[in-house]
């Protein structure tokens, strides 16, 4: 089981009806959490045979080549390592692997492995020596060798090492200004790419050594150039793009002056863009092997041999209030038009990512946690409408929780109500669900594949 408190959500609920929403909820998350982990992901994608590898149908002669590296970075990089390390049939010569997490211990008693604890959102020291360590690798390797990379989201903080002579504590400056304004997260990984040594395809032209990556989305539409910032893949993306996302954001006069500098210098051609030739990437292989497409179908069809279900959107993002708002009415309508006929309950899915701006007195939460809220708000607690909000990888924005839970349950006086709105204006949503109960608590979950909505309604029985 995934959810470490679910016996206090299920104190929340004020009836049997409440209660067997709740279980289903509760249920559904769980078993979505099992299915979405890389054990599950990487079996159906990815077939080891003796000396071959076939991946998304291509094939693979393993005999060609002398030597073979792992290097994992991102939320699932543990999970997605345990699982390769347990299927290669051959044996890996180093594997250097990034978390946010814990090292897990049958990693710290391999010789030929190097762990590391790197920073997320915002990178640490951690995640610029594991940089530093796999780009000195990588300029050892050649032709005769193969390099598996296990690529997920987070990847962008975890696994990086500020260009130009940027200082760590200036990058992290960039990077909380960029999570902080509202930015959608091609734009912020935009800005990544340039001022990174490992991003945007740099990875790749440090070496010319074979490489394979296997690849588990956290990004709508599945664009491997902005999965975990592009380390492995051509970027499209240019210094001017960087311009105009600085000039959209109020970022030049936010910022120390040597970002507005290097997007000069970028601009007029006098520093090198990110590397865009596919020539360059001819020994690269990226795969795609995993997204939240699949955990929706997945969660659809669990639910759709019981009860009615609808998939609202694939790719939902936006601002996590107004999107909350937004599948508030959607609910509501739905609720509506279907009263008449029906009874029991349905369901509305949804899955992407949204953002947040946060104020200047934010406190502590996430766009889920957000979402819920917002959402609860603009329905009025209705009584026949629940959501669980969460974030496959168990951690939403700066607080602890995966997401939430709410429903009719949640507003039991005017005053609760009013609590909400203050906390949901002051981007302190977790302070709020902490109170008066609804956070979903998982943990890091070993994956990552954004956000997963789920809308039960409950159909009055008709007289």
């Amino acid at each position: 089981m995934f959810i470490q408190n679910s016996e206090d959500l299920l104190k929340l609920t004020r009836n049997d009806s409440d209660k067997e929403v709740m279980n289903i909820l509760l249920s559904s998350i769980n078993d979505l959490l099992v299915f979405a982990q890389p054990s599950t992901i990487m079996s159906d994608s990815i077939i080891f045979d003796s000396n071959t590898l076939t991946v998304n149908k291509n094939t693979i002669d393993l005999s060609s080549y002398e030597n073979f590296y792992l290097i994992a970075f991102g939320k699932a990089s543990q999970t997605m390592s345990s699982w390769i390390i347990d299927n290669f049939p051959l044996s890996f010569s180093r594997i250097i692997i990034v978390s946010p997490d814990q090292t897990h211990s049958r990693f710290t008693y391999m010789a030929f492995c190097q762990c590391f604890r790197g920073g997320h959102p915002i990178p640490n020291e951690q995640s610029v020596l594991a940089a530093e360590e796999v780009l000195k690798l990588l300029k050892t390797l050649t032709k005769r060798d193969l390099c598996f990379f296990l690529i997920s989201g987070g990847g962008s903080a975890l696994l990086e090492s500020p260009d130009y002579n940027i200082s760590l504590q200036e990058y992290k400056l960039l990077q909380e200004s960029l999570l902080s304004c509202g930015a959608p997260i091609h734009e912020i990984n935009t800005i990544r790419k340039h001022f990174s040594k490992v991003k945007g395809g740099k990875l790749v032209s440090v070496s010319d050594t074979n490489i394979i990556s296997f690849i588990i989305s956290d990004v709508i539409g599945n664009d491997s150039s902005f999965i975990a910032s592009g380390p492995t893949v051509p970027d499209k993306t240019t210094w001017k793009d960087c311009e105009t996302i600085f000039q959209k954001y109020d970022l030049f006069h936010a910022l120390p002056e040597v970002f507005g500098h290097l997007i000069g210098q970028g601009v007029n051609e006098t520093i090198n863009e990110t590397p865009s030739d596919p020539s360059l990437f001819s020994t690269t292989h990226n795969y795609v092997i995993g997204d939240n497409v699949k955990l929706l179908d997945f969660i659809k069809e669990k639910l759709s041999s019981t009860y009615p279900v609808e998939i609202l959107d694939y790719r939902i993002s936006g601002e996590a209030k107004v999107i909350g708002d937004e599948l508030a009415k959607k609910a509501i309508h739905y609720y509506t038009e279907a009263q008449a006929r029906a009874e029991g309950l349905s369901f509305l899915l949804f899955g992407g990512e949204t953002t947040v701006t946060l104020s200047p007195s934010a406190g502590v939460g996430g766009r889920n946690q957000e979402l819920a809220l917002s959402f609860i708000l603009s329905s009025n607690a209705h009584k026949s409408l629940f959501l669980a909000s969460f974030g496959t990888d168990g951690i939403d924005g700066n607080s602890k929780a995966a997401g939430a839970i709410v429903g009719p349950f949640t507003f039991t006086s005017e005053q609760i109500k009013n609590d909400a709105s203050k906390s949901l204006s002051s981007n302190d949503a977790n302070s709020f669900l902490k109170k008066y109960g609804g956070e979903i608590i998982t943990g890091y979950t070993g994956t990552n594949m954004m956000d997963i909505g789920i809308i039960c309604i409950l159909m009055e029985e008709q007289s």
